[in-house]
């Protein structure tokens, strides 16, 4: 995998750069194309646990996490003891307790799962105004998962828990909205509520912002300077797709300065998240040297690492089959390395 004239490099990778993503085998589909709605907490075995942090838990309407002792007890993983402390206070109507009892038997935290009981709670801390339950419940709802499909219900809920604030709510709307009219007017009507999720440090609708303003969908004109901006949030929020595309847009100087060092960094990200034209792009940044000086050892183990996982690319496998046989023994056994550590992620 010999390197070639700079000018060349620098010329053949930028055409190659500049493909977007989704026109390869291994696509990604963009939050754009929704809807992906998000709902309770999957279920999870064994008992007295720890729960999954989110930005949006069960409680976060307002209540004092400090000072939540049934709370408390759920995040520390004692279940049982959660339950016991939030059951009087559910009894008398608090939203919140209500809600923790829902979260604890829709996935069978220290107790058998039963999501008939957990959607009776669901239900009456909905009613009650407490915004985690109704964008659990509006998920539900939607997708009928456990009970019959109600899409009217399950919006009406999604349009209350956005409307009070809830990040991943103000997603899901309008990721439903542009599926029900995707069409530039859909888009228009949904980006008030991927700006705010947006603004509420939810990457996918940072990620969507960014091909709003790219390619003008719901705006009258694209802003390739503002859709960069959002598309760094994502790619600084850990989304793999949004770093490889953060990389092709530094590297092909889009939307600002071009950046081939950091191009590198962004493609090295969402390679070791296991994103598979990452690990090409990657592969090709060392093979002609793009941002960093010419490793035909790298190149070939990303390559070897990218093609196991089914993506082709002729021009490397000529590169690959042009290498010395101890630099290709050295690329193979660093992408085994590499396919190891990746499997631990």
């Amino acid at each position: 995998m010999t390197s070639e004239p700079s000018r060349t490099s620098s010329l053949a990778l930028a055409a190659l750069l500049a493909l977007s993503p989704v026109a390869s085998a291994q696509t990604y589909k963009k939050p754009l194309k929704g809807p992906q709605l998000e709902g309770p907490v999957s279920p999870q075995q064994g008992r007295d646990q720890a729960a999954p942090e989110t930005s949006d838990a069960p409680l976060a309407n307002g209540t004092d996490r400090a000072a939540d002792s049934a709370y408390g007890a759920f995040q520390r993983g004692f279940y049982l003891t959660a339950l016991r402390l939030a059951l009087p206070r559910a009894e008398t109507g608090d939203p919140a307790a209500q809600t923790l009892i829902a979260e604890i038997y829709w996935n069978g935290f220290g107790v058998a799962r039963d999501t008939k009981k957990a959607l009776e709670w669901y239900r009456f801390a909905a009613n009650g105004g407490n915004r985690e339950a109704q964008f659990a419940l509006a998920n539900i709802l939607l997708k009928g998962d456990t009970v019959p499909a109600d899409k009217k219900a399950g919006r009406a809920l999604m349009e209350k828990a956005a409307a009070a604030g809830h990040s991943r709510a103000q997603f899901n709307l309008a990721q439903i909205i542009v599926a029900e009219r995707p069409t530039w007017q859909g888009y228009k009507r949904a980006m008030p509520w991927y700006q705010k999720a947006a603004e509420a440090g939810v990457p996918d609708a940072q990620y969507a912002m960014a091909n709003i303003h790219a390619e003008a969908q719901g705006v009258t004109v694209n802003n390739e300077v503002l859709a960069r901006q959002w598309l760094s949030k994502a790619a600084q929020a850990g989304m793999p797709i949004a770093q490889l595309e953060y990389g092709i847009w530094l590297a092909n100087g889009r939307g600002g300065a071009k950046d081939e060092k950091e191009a590198l960094q962004w493609f090295g990200r969402a390679a070791r998240q296991r994103n598979v034209v990452a690990q090409n792009r990657l592969a090709r940044m060392y093979a002609f040297g793009i941002g960093t000086t010419p490793d035909v050892v790298k190149a070939g183990a990303w390559h070897v690492v990218a093609r196991r996982a089914g993506h082709t690319d002729v021009q490397l496998d000529r590169r690959f089959a042009d290498m010395s046989p101890l630099d290709r023994k050295r690329a193979i056994d660093l992408a085994n390395r590499l396919t190891q550590r990746l499997a631990l992620r």
